[in-house]
This record gives structure tokens, C-alpha cells and sequence, in this order.
């Protein structure tokens, strides 16, 4: 068996451990409103341990050196962060092992954790970054006296050493932003950290890809982020889910110059006679945008005949039986010009049919 696992040639051990050991990069923190988080179980001997699945993926790993030494670098292409834990361990890991970070080429975080500034800042070669905005429920407790409490000056501190990671993206080119159910947009905390993400927008020179994947309706807070994306020089596609209601977010969006395709995301077909396209189709570049990126359902056409063309005057109203008799046939006799000629033929007997 082990001779006819090394006779594989290594492109294609690595395209199949590339299925193996990559973990999956759609973050699965976004629930509706009404999901109850599970309590954790206690650890015993005869539940799992939470990273037993974790155990899945990266027993690749441990099958031989040259599993190790091709599966390694796939492991750490695209990182997904579940918890601040995750995070820390992370960098450590990357500290002890710097050639790991070049590896890396894109990072889902699944909320706002302060150690992912240590890990986009070994991380060069980052090329997507996929985050999940929190709620921070914790940052909103106060003391009795209406004060901040400690917990909101930690959570703040947090958020800032997150958002500190963003300017050091250099070379990022796809941005997928989601958030939670009670992430609502008009908090301070969410404005904050859209603004720290405006100045960072501003400096990302190769951002190609925005992928918005909740429904963008910004209030005035977030006007320097769509600013942002307006100035974004190799800006060439929009993500973002079909809105309900019109607004101008998309409109203003699509002024950049730049902009090649805006799609559209719904859990329905898109007609193009929903709300926000019948609006949106006054305004014919964000309407282009909108075809050219999404695909639209028609509603069922109206068949009509093709008016024909006018004719040069009434035309003259012409017995059939008489153009017949008219233009017979060149070659054969019609029956009533033979009948004729068989009753008035001097000599010939009139035979009548039996």
C-alpha cells in the first residue's frame, strides 16, 4: 500500500489533499434573531473535545513527511478564526514558524478578536479577508452611575487593536464584510469600525471585489465608507443582497469609473420588476451595472403579431372562381372546359355516368 501511495505523482496529491486539509471559509456566525446558542458541554471522557473535529483535516498531516511537507502550506492558504482563542494560538504559531505567514493567502474571521492585528502582520501575502461584524454585547454594559465600565473600555481597546489590522492589508483584493443579527449599523461601535475601515479602503491600492452580504442601506454615519468605495482605483465588482426598499447606497457606489458589475443576492428569483429595480432602472449606468452582474428573471412575455407592411392601395376584390377559370393550368385542361368539349363535339355521343 505505502509503494502505491508514493507512486502518485505530488501535483496530484496535492490537488487531492488540497479537498482534505482546507478548512471550510464561509463563516457560519450569521443566524436569525430568534437562534438560541447552545451551551458548551463539559469536558469529560465521554464527550468530545470541541477541536475533535478539527482532528478531521489535519490527520492528512501526520501520514508521512511528504504528506506533511505538500499538505503544510494548503493548511495555512485559507485560515478560518472561530474565537479569540483561535486567534491568539495562531499567532504564536506563526511567531515560532515565520515562513508560515507567506502561506497564507486569505483569513475568515468570525468576529471582532484584538490578536488578529498580530496575524495579518505576519501574514504578507494576504489576498482575501472575509469578516464577521459582532454585536459586542459585552460593550454595552454600564455601572450604576451611567459611566462606561471596565468591560466597555476592554471591549473598545479590542476593537481598535482589530480594526488596527486593516491598514495592514496591503495587498488585499477581496472583501467580503457580514455581520450579526443585532449589528445594526446605526451603533457606535459598528460606525467606528466602518470608519476605520474607510481609511484603510483608501490606502488598498489592488481591492477589486466588495461583497456587502447583508442588506446596505447606511445611514449618514457611513457615508465615508461608500466615499471610500467611490475612490477605489481598481474597484471592478460589487456584492451585496437585493435591497427591499430603495436607497441611493448603490447609485453613489456606482459612480466609481471603474466599476464593471454590481450582483445582486436574494433567497428568490429576481424579477426585473421588483421594487428596487424599477427605481433603479431611471438611473441607466446603475442599471447596467445591476444586468451585467445579476441575473433577472423576465416575466412572461406577451405574444403579438408583427403589423404587416402598408399596401400601395386597395387592392381589387377578385373572385377566385373566376381568376381560376381565368389563368388555367398550362399544361392539363380543367374538368368543366373537357365536359364542354365532350357535349358539343359534332359525332360524339352524350354518355351519361352511371
Amino acid at each position: 500500500m505505502h509503494g502505491a501511495i508514493s507512486s502518485i505523482p505530488e501535483e496530484l496529491l496535492e490537488h487531492i489533499l488540497e479537498h482534505v486539509v482546507t478548512p471550510s471559509v464561509h463563516c457560519s456566525t450569521t443566524r436569525p434573531p430568534w437562534h438560541m446558542t447552545r451551551p458548551a458541554p463539559t469536558l469529560s471522557a465521554d464527550v468530545p473535545s470541541p477541536d475533535a473535529s478539527r482532528h478531521t483535516h489535519i490527520a492528512a498531516l501526520l501520514v508521512s513527511h511528504t504528506w506533511i511537507r505538500i499538505a503544510t502550506p494548503l493548511h495555512y492558504r485559507h485560515v478560518v478564526l472561530r474565537s479569540a482563542r483561535h486567534t491568539s494560538l495562531l499567532a504564536s504559531t506563526l511567531r515560532a514558524n515565520p515562513d508560515f505567514g507567506h502561506w497564507v493567502r486569505s483569513i475568515c474571521v468570525e468576529g471582532v478578536f484584538d490578536g488578529l492585528e498580530d496575524v495579518v502582520a505576519m501574514c504578507p501575502c494576504l489576498e482575501e479577508f472575509d469578516m464577521t461584524i459582532d454585536d459586542g454585547a459585552v460593550s454595552t454594559a454600564t455601572i450604576p452611575g451611567g459611566a462606561p465600565g471596565p468591560d466597555v473600555k476592554v471591549m473598545n481597546e479590542k476593537l481598535l487593536h482589530f480594526c488596527a489590522s486593516f491598514k495592514k492589508m496591503t495587498s488585499l483584493k477581496h472583501l467580503t464584510i457580514r455581520k450579526t443579527a443585532y449589528a445594526y449599523l446605526t451603533l457606535p461601535r459598528t460606525t467606528l469600525l466602518f470608519e476605520k475601515l474607510s481609511e484603510a479602503i483608501a490606502e488598498w491600492k489592488h481591492l477589486k471585489t466588495v461583497d456587502i452580504a447583508f442588506r446596505f442601506s447606511p445611514p449618514a454615519s457611513l457615508t465615508q465608507f461608500t466615499a471610500a468605495l467611490i475612490a477605489a482605483p481598481a474597484l471592478r465588482t460589487v456584492c451585496t443582497v437585493l435591497p427591499s426598499v430603495w436607497n441611493s447606497a448603490l447609485l453613489e457606489i456606482c459612480l466609481n469609473p471603474g466599476l464593471e458589475r454590481i450582483e445582486l443576492s436574494s433567497d428568490i428569483k429576481i424579477t426585473d420588476t421588483h421594487l428596487y429595480l424599477n427605481e433603479a432602472r431611471k438611473h441607466t449606468r446603475l442599471f447596467d451595472l445591476i444586468r451585467t452582474g445579476t441575473p433577472l428573471v423576465r416575466p412572461r412575455a406577451h405574444t403579438m403579431t408583427a403589423p404587416r407592411a402598408p399596401a400601395a392601395g386597395p387592392a381589387p376584390s377578385v373572385d377566385v372562381q373566376t381568376a381560376q377559370a381565368e389563368k388555367p393550368d398550362a399544361g392539363t385542361a380543367s374538368v368543366t372546359d373537357n365536359a364542354l368539349l365532350v357535349r358539343t363535339a359534332p359525332g360524339v355521343r352524350r354518355m351519361s355516368a352511371v
